[in-house]
């Protein structure tokens, strides 16, 4: 299967196909998620114009796919990365940019580093 230089290809399995991954799937913003144009994985950074704004796991440039040509991407379990998501999740919520920003470099540092 194809992968991303920032993602080990063992660490990676994408389930669902097109046909029935767009009608029940709707990706939110953390999920990894498989586009099938482009032939990669991204992390979901939001939504705008109607299309997700995607970014390679751990930094990268952004790029935008439609829903319907997403799949979801599952990998190990990693504490760390729920640890930090709580904590950027949390400091989203209370409207601490900084502190959101902060998060944001430590998940791209971590999965530098503990997921390559």
């Amino acid at each position: 299967m194809p992968h991303t230089p920032e993602q080990p290809r063992e660490a990676l399995t994408v389930t669902g196909t097109p046909s029935t991954a767009s009608s029940t799937y709707t990706p939110v913003t953390g999920d990894l998620v498989w586009d099938t144009v482009t032939k990669r994985v991204g992390e979901v950074m939001g939504t705008q114009w109607l299309r997700y704004q995607l970014r390679p796991p751990g930094g990268g440039i952004e790029w935008h796919a439609a829903a319907e040509n997403l799949l979801p991407v599952t990998q190990p379990h990693c504490m760390e990365c729920d640890r930090i998501k709580a904590g950027h999740r949390d400091a989203t919520g209370g409207g601490n940019r900084r502190l959101a920003e902060e998060w944001t470099m430590a998940m791209g540092r971590h999965q530098r580093t503990a997921h390559s």
